[in-house]
């Protein structure tokens, strides 16, 4: 009897540590990878003289040591793309690694610019195509298919750049959301609208798993008006 149970404590201690370890790799977007991510976010100007509402979605490629090489347009919306790709440039960003030594990632950044909507009067969401992806290897990210946009608080005058890491689940639903740049009502916003976005999800080598995306909204003056 006691051999017995020593055996069955043994398969269950088996089982719990092979869970553990698929659960790792499920939250590194893969058994021994680490994507790349946002490690300090600017602001994004709102083109001056414009209304236009959008989302945009740009591929940040980077080097092994978090070092830009190029920011690609992947969902292109004019003017607002210009302001996106030229701010985002200059953010810095966390390596990527694979087996646990520095590597080459990319960042999907995706850019809601949210004109000034008080109470969310006459501004609905989008459905998106999925973009088609400029990035290559065994890891590819979460893709934007979903977005409605955030709601300004009644009676706010503020305005700017909310900068969030958003985790995406293997099912493509937002399971968590960290804010890396923003605060006050803005933020409450921001988040409460992302958690409404769909994605199709990463998948690394074919498989789904779960991912960040680093997600901004940027706002619009209450003086440039409502739309």
């Amino acid at each position: 009897m006691k051999r017995a149970w020593m055996m069955a404590a043994g398969g269950l201690f088996a089982l719990s540590l092979m869970a553990g370890v698929w659960v790792k790799a499920q939250s590194s977007g893969g058994a021994g990878y680490h994507a790349a991510a946002v490690a300090q976010a600017g602001s994004i100007p709102y083109p001056m003289n414009s209304q236009a509402p959008g989302f945009v979605t740009l591929d940040v490629s980077l080097d092994a040591s978090g070092t830009v090489q190029n920011v690609t347009v992947v969902r292109d919306v004019p003017p607002l793309t210009a302001a996106a790709q030229g701010a985002v440039k200059n953010w810095q960003f966390t390596a990527a690694t694979a087996d646990g030594q520095a590597a080459p990632g990319a960042v999907p950044v995706d850019v809601a610019f949210n004109p000034y909507n008080p109470s969310g009067v006459g501004l609905s969401g989008e459905t998106l195509q999925p973009p088609s992806s400029t990035l290559s290897g065994d890891f590819q990210p979460a893709a934007l298919v979903k977005a409605n946009y955030a709601v300004y608080p009644p009676n706010t005058v503020a305005s700017g750049t909310v900068v969030m890491m958003v985790r995406v689940g293997s099912d493509g639903s937002v399971h968590r959301v960290r804010v890396l740049r923003g605060k006050g009502v803005l933020v409450d916003a921001a988040t409460a609208a992302v958690k409404t976005w769909g994605f199709t999800p990463a998948t690394y080598k074919g498989s789904g798993v779960g991912a960040d995306v680093a997600v901004a909204f940027v706002f619009a003056s209450p003086q440039a008006g409502t739309r």
